[in-house]
């Protein structure tokens, strides 16, 4: 199989786990979605889901962790497993996987110290008597709670079985029960459960015993384990001793290694990297211990994956959230497409652990959850008039032309983008550009005629006669009233779209998203770069794993970082602004305005009425962030 010119033969090559055999060497590894239904049941949401994976040509598809016991439950919704009463939904899960030819599999889980009373009505049970961060202290497990343990793994392994799964992965990785036995951070106890590897092992290889004995010797049984922990507490497992343990779970009778890894370091969890392909090394020093298959991860694409197993770091290649935004990412491998791939732009607004009822979501798939409806022809194919090339717009034109209407999209500025676009400018740690690239030739792919330098006006949209118009003219840029702002500053839209040349020295207004991105693109090209931002808390609207990484970065780049400082005066010498009871001079060549943008709304006010069907869509409607963007585009193009 090819890949442009480069060639993904061994990616595509069949494999065996066990007595299974796998179509290709692409594994889904479990991700939480937050789909299934309060008390654990399988939802058509999951279903479909999983299914759509499937359809996509991935070769072994893991459905994520399914709880073996309610005191182990880690959040409400989280899959069961543990009775009987889940059965039909889990066949009907497994049934929905396997019928499009991939390998159906389920991992079994039990959080330990990971959750809490609110989840599961009872203390945390733990190996240690000690609180894990961010939930309460845990409650020992004596022999008796270990023995239940390892039984309802066992009887959970069972309904694997019994419910049509091919094969079961035991959760001992991360920061969850078994991985806490592992870890010499978690576990301090002094009888044969802790002290030394093989004693911290202990469990997980009851576990996989007991696991055996009721599901058999030729049923596909394996574990999942961390390959390093980092920044623990105390001292976390190490690559040596994972190697260790890997030969234990081998001897126990896995079938296969997965390898991940956990801590607690800067940005919060680290079992996702920062770069792709950073965990190889763990995978192929696994490999080198053991003779059953190793499954690598980490930010693992096809390219990346066929260099790895060429190279004998892993046997098989779990790739996650490129999964999420494109579930048929292994069939268009196959046909050389990797280009019409949606990419995954490292967000993390997929991790779903924030209450949010809908469950996961993506910034750049907004089909996410809902993959029972597809973009179908329309009934009338339609003349549409997309106003605006930022990212709403262009995925409005996108799905629109999909379902077959006739679109033509008008962009004031001389390149499309919009606020992404912009987001693109800074060099360092940008995942942007992907998906700005992805969307033109989206465009340019389905035909959608795309009218660039061009200002719309009532009168040019009523020569084009279209039956519906989509406005997606973004925002405009709020000027704060701040004595001397008027001829001294310029817009952070400006300086990032060149606009506007910016001396050695900047003050940059407003430490949000924008404000953010200007300091950074100003540090980059090697200015000395103020940011004032009036709040306590810089990039509140990033996530905390796209945030920390990236006041680091400013950080590194010298970018000096003030909160609590309310700009009072621009002057010819800088900002005059107020920090604490004192007021400061911040000495600057050029200020730059990051505080806030409103809706660009009048060309759709003048529009309203004399249009036969009209759209509002993404900043111009209401300011928000990729995801929401993208989501209103994906809506809109449907609803045409």
């Amino acid at each position: 199989m090819a890949a442009g010119k480069f060639k993904l033969d061994r990616l595509f090559q069949p494999g065996t786990i066990g007595g299974m055999t796998v179509p290709n060497r692409i594994v889904m590894p479990p991700m939480v979605t937050e789909y299934a239904a309060p008390g654990g049941y399988i939802t058509p949401t999951i279903a479909n889901y999983y299914a759509e994976r499937a359809k996509g040509g991935t070769g072994l598809v893991i459905v994520e962790a399914a709880c073996v016991d309610p005191r182990g439950r880690a959040f409400s919704r989280q899959i069961g497993i543990y009775d009987d009463e889940f059965l039909p939904g889990l066949r009907e899960l497994a049934g929905a996987i396997k019928a499009s030819g991939a390998r159906a599999a389920i991992q079994i889980h039990h959080a330990g110290m990971s959750t809490g009373p609110k989840v599961t009505g009872s203390a945390p049970l733990g190996p240690s008597a000690i609180a894990m961060r961010g939930y309460g202290p845990a409650q020992e497990m004596s022999a008796e709670d270990i023995r239940s343990s390892v039984q309802a793994f066992a009887s959970a392994a069972l309904r694997v079985k019994q419910a049509g799964f091919e094969g079961v992965e035991i959760h001992a990785a991360h920061m969850y029960l078994l991985a806490q036995f592992l870890s010499p951070a978690w576990n301090l106890r002094q009888d044969s459960y802790g002290g030394s590897v093989e004693n911290r092992a202990r469990v997980l290889v009851e576990t996989i015993w007991a696991i055996r004995e009721v599901v058999g010797g030729e049923y596909p049984v394996w574990c999942r384990i961390n390959g390093e922990e980092y920044g623990q507490e105390g001292q976390g497992i190490t690559l040596a001793e994972a190697k260790l343990i890997s030969r234990l779970a081998e001897e126990a009778g896995s079938d296969a290694i997965s390898v991940s890894c956990f801590g607690w370091g800067h940005y919060g969890q680290v079992n996702m990297p920062a770069s792709p392909g950073a965990l190889l090394p763990l995978s192929q020093a696994i490999k080198e211990e053991v003779s059953v298959p190793v499954m690598a991860v980490g930010r693992l694409d096809p390219r990346l994956g066929e260099v790895a197993l060429k190279d004998g770091r892993a046997d098989y290649i779990a790739i996650g959230r490129a999964l999420i935004t494109d579930a048929y990412l292994p069939m268009k491998a196959t046909r050389g497409e990797l280009a019409n791939v949606t990419p995954c732009i490292s967000c993390y607004r997929c991790l779903p652990f924030g209450g949010d009822q809908s469950g996961m979501k993506c910034s750049t798939n907004a089909a996410l959850g809902h993959e029972d409806i597809h973009p179908s022809p329309a009934p009338q194919p339609l003349k549409v008039l997309v106003v605006g090339g930022g990212p709403a717009g262009m995925e409005a034109a996108r799905v629109a032309a999909l379902r077959g209407h006739n679109v033509t999209l008008v962009e004031r500025d001389q390149d499309l983008g919009g606020q992404l676009a912009l987001a693109c400018r800074p060099r360092h740690q940008n995942r942007y550009p992907t998906l700005l690239r992805y969307l033109r030739k989206q465009l340019s792919k389905l035909g959608v005629q795309v009218e660039l330098g061009q200002e719309s006006t009532p009168e040019t949209v009523a020569r084009l006669q279209p039956d519906a118009v989509v406005v997606a003219t973004g925002t405009s840029p709020l000027i704060p009233h701040i004595p001397g702002v008027t001829g001294r500053a310029a817009t952070a839209h400006d300086v990032l779209a060149g606009r506007t040349p910016v001396g050695q020295r900047a003050v940059v207004i407003g430490g949000g998203r924008v404000g953010l991105r200007t300091a950074q693109f100003l540090a980059e090209q090697g200015k000395k770069v103020t940011l004032l931002e009036q709040g306590g808390r810089l990039g509140q609207r990033f996530t905390g794993l796209v945030r920390r990484p990236l006041l680091d970065l400013l950080t590194e780049l010298g970018v000096e970082l003030v909160t609590g400082a309310r700009a009072e005066e621009i002057t010819e010498a800088g900002v005059m602004a107020a920090v604490g009871q004192a007021q400061q001079l911040f000495e600057a060549d050029t200020v730059v305005l990051a505080s806030g943008t409103a809706p660009n709304t009048v060309l759709f006010h003048a529009l309203e009425g004399k249009v036969p069907r009209i759209h509002r869509i993404g900043d111009s409607q209401e300011r928000g962030n990729i995801l929401q963007a993208i989501a209103a585009g994906y809506r809109t193009g449907m609803e045409l």
